[in-house]
């Protein structure tokens, strides 16, 4: 599918773009509130200033794809693979990214503020400068994210929850989940 069909598709009415192939698609400052893109291949992608907010983009392939500065509030992701993707200071307020593989994705001064990270990997992640107040990171995996002046306070971890050698979360006031 390309550009213009998507769009004409979406200005129509249409939401349900379940599966399709979207991979190297240019959305750059696209409107696409509420759109379903569940298992969609959005591999490469331009993202960029994309309005995707209460987007279903669950089990979709977003590696490498360019979201920065785009808007992903409440948006779900769950089960997304983000591998290597370009999220910097993006809006992901609320949003679900429960099981979602963030490998090597740059999130560096994104707002995850009250995210569902629950069992994400975030391994090799660049996270300066994000916020994750009040966000969810259960059984995350953050071993070798970059955790320079990320804010964590009141962030929820517990047992299963992955982190360097040596990290303490108390001392970033994350809250243990119990």
């Amino acid at each position: 599918m390309d550009v213009t069909a998507l769009l004409d598709r979406y200005a129509a009415g249409e939401r349900n773009f379940r599966g399709v192939n979207l991979s190297a698609i240019d959305l750059k400052t696209a409107n696409l509130k509420g759109i379903m893109l569940q298992g969609a291949n959005l591999c490469a992608a331009n993202l960029l200033e994309a309005d995707l907010t209460e987007a279903d983009l669950s089990q979709a392939d977003l590696s490498q794809a360019s979201l920065q500065k785009a808007d992903l509030t409440q948006a779900n992701l769950e089960d997304a693979t983000l591998h290597k993707a370009d999220i910097r200071a993006a809006k992901l307020h609320g949003t679900k990214l429960r099981g979602a593989d963030l490998t090597a994705v740059n999130l560096s001064s994104a707002d995850l503020r009250g995210a569902d990270l629950r069992n994400v990997i975030l391994c090799g992640a660049d996270l300066m400068y994000t916020n994750f107040h009040q966000a969810n990171l259960c059984g995350a995996d953050l071993r070798g994210a970059d955790l320079f002046q990320v804010h964590l306070k009141e962030a929820y971890f517990d047992e299963s929850t992955q982190f360097d050698p040596g990290f303490n979360p108390a001392v970033l006031e994350m809250q243990r989940s119990s």
